[in-house]
């Protein structure tokens, strides 16, 4: 055999041999860049698993489990005076008082319940009633509830809050604070009908500021005087709990018109 044939034979060789190389080469870059890709996939995918369990799945876990424990249970999360007041509502302004045409002395306490209007601001302070003053636009509530433990002078919140009613008045601003207090007395004031005892609990003891819309109140005396609903009431605080309050609201109403 020649040198010619031999390094002829040899040649097909060489070159699969380089082929084979090259492949083993090629091969080996993919599964590394492979490698690397489905290790980017898995961390993309942990990181995402962890988002979904942080932001959705557990807080939907929470609330389903929040849904399915017993009522009883459910409160024990709400501070008591929330809890107190939630009752007050429940079993004495949501139930229908002779006095009062058949009617609740809360007629419209139960809706606003149902539709989750009501939010509370509790032990906040004078700082807290200001806030919720400012931010009541800001949200689609009815009522901001503001209760404080720390009990203000009556006088000094009543005086407060018919001063803040005046200036909202003058300012154009369509909100009303309703003042409800410990020390005052329903059936001295001649409203007997509406004293509360033994459905509150005896242990608490707070005052609170009802922060709602004056023009939402207004229309809602407006229906109610047609039921008679204040038929029983003294007309001296009829004139405070009605009259002053729709004298409010047209001095709110002549300064937009001015506006």
């Amino acid at each position: 055999m020649t040198c010619t044939q031999m390094r002829t034979q040899k040649e097909p060789s060489t070159v699969l041999n380089l082929l084979r190389s090259g492949m083993q080469k090629h091969l080996s870059v993919e599964l590394e860049r492979l490698e690397k890709h489905m290790l980017i996939r898995h961390k993309r995918r942990l990181l995402w698993n962890n988002v979904l369990e942080r932001q959705v799945k557990r807080p939907l876990r929470q609330c389903i489990e929040s849904l399915l424990k017993p009522k009883s249970e459910r409160q024990k999360n709400v501070h008591p005076v929330e809890r107190d007041i939630r009752t007050w509502s429940r079993d004495f302004l949501e139930i229908p008082n002779a006095k009062l045409n058949g009617l609740p002395p809360c007629p419209y306490a139960r809706k606003a319940w149902a539709d989750d209007k009501v939010v509370f601001s509790i032990n906040t302070g004078i700082d807290g009633l200001l806030d919720a003053i400012r931010e009541f636009d800001g949200h689609d509530y009815d009522i901001v509830v503001w209760a404080n433990e720390d009990l203000l002078d009556m006088d000094y919140l009543d005086g407060l809050c018919d001063g803040m009613n005046e200036l909202m008045s003058i300012a154009g601003i369509d909100l009303h604070l309703m003042v409800f207090h410990p020390d005052y007395d329903a059936a001295e004031a001649g409203l007997d009908f509406l004293v509360d005892d033994d459905v509150t609990d005896d242990s608490l003891s707070y005052c609170m500021v009802f922060v709602q819309k004056l023009s939402k109140l207004d229309d809602a005396a407006l229906y109610l005087e047609k039921s008679n609903y204040y038929e029983h009431f003294p007309e001296e605080v009829y004139d405070t709990l009605v009259l002053d309050r729709r004298r409010l609201r047209d001095g709110n109403a002549r300064k937009s018109q001015d506006g």
